[in-house]
């Protein structure tokens, strides 16, 4: 008698990834360590001028606070307030991956690769035109002295995903696209229930009955997969699915 035979496994979907990148501060390091030191030996020294009284042995041995003591306080907060700010970059954060461009700024605003409608270079930076998850228009500017990485994986990953709205000239200077750049984020999978075809408009009412396409994640109804993607991915191997 033969044995019976598990049934087959089931892959399981790929990990939707995407990266967070910082903004760097343009002004020197330097600048900013002198600056930040000064501040707080300042800070410090007029701290004790003021109040090192309140930590005499007796009130009558206290010295008298010296007359000059609260202006180096002021101005030792100014300067290490100064050193804070010149040091931080006024950009916000931005995230490149699976589920688009996302812009971190009174929370976080996505923009999917389907809903990217152009990508240019213009004054020395990546700018992202396209809408978010609401339908509301977004543009979004990677500055290449802020965001030198940022800028360099948004063109890498639309090139690669949606390469017909790409206007970045090829002899642009942007950084390599390093593997190690930026802090890897785990994405849940996308949401597609209540999202409607992109081919029919009818509404995915069951997850079961989406499918999405691998490379701008453009949602479809299973009974109405094209031949392909508006992005140029094929869609075949998401037709023979489509009875499932």
């Amino acid at each position: 008698m033969a044995k019976k035979t598990k049934g087959a496994r089931k892959d399981k979907p790929r990990e939707r990834r995407e990266r967070r990148f910082e903004p760097r501060p343009t002004t020197s390091p330097l600048v900013v360590y002198l600056l930040g030191g000064i501040g707080a030996i300042a800070m410090g020294a007029g701290a004790w001028a003021q109040f090192g009284s309140m930590f005499a042995d007796s009130p009558e041995s206290a010295p008298e606070p010296l007359a000059f003591a609260r202006y180096v306080l002021v101005a030792g907060t100014l300067l290490l307030g100064a050193a804070i700010w010149i040091g931080t970059s006024g950009d916000p954060a931005l995230r490149v991956g699976d589920g688009g461009v996302v812009l971190e700024k009174g929370g976080l605003r996505r923009l999917p690769w389907y809903a990217v409608e152009r990508i240019e270079w213009r004054e020395e930076a990546i700018r992202v035109i396209g809408k978010d998850d609401l339908g509301t228009s977004v543009t979004l500017v990677a500055r290449v002295a802020t965001q030198p990485q940022a800028a360099a994986w948004i063109v890498k990953e639309a090139r690669e995903r949606i390469p017909a709205v790409v206007d970045v000239p090829e002899d642009v200077t942007l950084p390599i696209a390093r593997n190690d750049a930026g802090q890897g984020l785990a994405l849940e999978p996308p949401q597609v229930v209540g999202k409607h075809c992109a081919a029919s408009g009818k509404v995915i009412a069951y997850e079961p009955d989406a499918r999405i396409c691998p490379r701008c994640e453009r949602v479809y109804h299973k009974a109405h997969v094209p031949e392909s993607c508006p992005c140029g991915a094929s869609l075949a191997s998401l037709q023979g699915a489509k009875t499932a």
